[in-house]
């Protein structure tokens, strides 16, 4: 493999294959209490998968799928739904062998055929491109990167101007301190919730994200597609029967109150962080009530 472009968190995917690395989020335990025992269980189920996503595109405004022809199985669209990932392959090679190809005829305004150019994805804020099947711990996806000028450096690009891909669960992050806004990805996994509504993806579901770092008076906007089976991303909670409510929660198992790090806006969805110093956060995140209820569970990694 070959890291060749570090990145900062914004999540950016291009349009010949957009995907979320899937991995085990908390499970709840009692009311507020998360597990870290149901957390490895669920890890343990899905280690070592590696799911190829060679990506779809437009044609005359038909939507057309790229293949892989061998080296990996094709998900049925109900399997790719439990992954919320489309036209996603299961890698069928083991640890070392050649990454098979992936192939599609799409061409730019040009006429010119996008070419397949390798599989990708984000290691440690790297984007990393991989020729053979890598060693994994964990739910991993693999994208293919497609152009047509194979002259540009192998990094992912955006094809053609206005495709850019957004992701579908993320945090936006305004720095107290300087102004600027950053874009974090969240992640999503299933949750045990009994009562929470599914977003429109079949199955209750939670976004979280691994840790991140959070200064005091940062302010936090949380954006999620599935809401009212939108498939773009809106800002969370979302107004039901003339109301939002946003839920800061504790865990009595591990002694930790998310409202000692956040505050919630009197007027908007956002939340503020209200800590005293800067440190670094796992954040998870379960919506009730078709998406007009948001909790949020933040956990400090000191």
């Amino acid at each position: 493999m070959k890291k060749i472009m570090a990145l900062a968190l914004t999540g950016i995917l291009l349009a010949g294959g957009a995907g979320i690395t899937v991995s085990a989020g908390a499970a709840e335990e009692g009311e507020y209490g998360y597990s870290s025992t149901l957390r490895a269980e669920t890890a343990a189920e899905s280690q070592g998968k590696i799911y190829l996503v060679p990506g779809t595109y437009l044609s005359e405004g038909v939507k057309v799928e790229n293949t892989i022809a061998s080296g990996a199985d094709k998900l049925s669209d109900e399997d790719c739904a439990k992954i919320f990932t489309e036209n996603a392959y299961l890698c069928t090679l083991s640890e070392g062998e050649t990454l098979p190809s992936a192939s599609g005829e799409r061409t730019d305004k040009e006429g010119n055929v996008y070419t397949f150019n390798g599989w990708w994805s984000i290691v440690d804020a790297t984007v990393t491109y991989f020729e053979k099947v890598p060693a994994v711990t964990e739910t991993t996806f693999l994208y293919a990167d497609w152009r047509a000028d194979l002259s540009q450096r192998k990094d992912p690009v955006i094809p053609d101007e206005g495709e850019v891909v957004q992701p579908k669960h993320y945090m936006s992050i305004k720095r107290a301190e300087t102004g600027e806004t950053e874009t974090v990805t969240l992640s999503i996994s299933g949750t045990d919730v009994p009562n929470a509504y599914d977003l429109g993806y079949g199955a209750p579901v939670q976004i979280y994200n691994d840790w991140f770092e959070l200064n005091p008076n940062d302010e936090i906007t949380v954006y999620t597609a599935g809401i009212e089976g939108s498939d773009e991303p809106q800002m969370a909670p979302v107004v039901i029967n003339g109301k939002s409510t946003v839920t800061l929660e504790k865990s009595a198992a591990e002694n930790n109150d998310t409202a000692d790090y956040l505050v919630k806006d009197a007027v908007s969805n956002k939340v503020i962080c209200s800590a005293t110093r800067s440190a670094h956060y796992r954040i998870y995140i379960k919506f009730y009530d078709m998406g007009g209820t948001m909790t949020i569970y933040m956990q400090p990694k000191d």
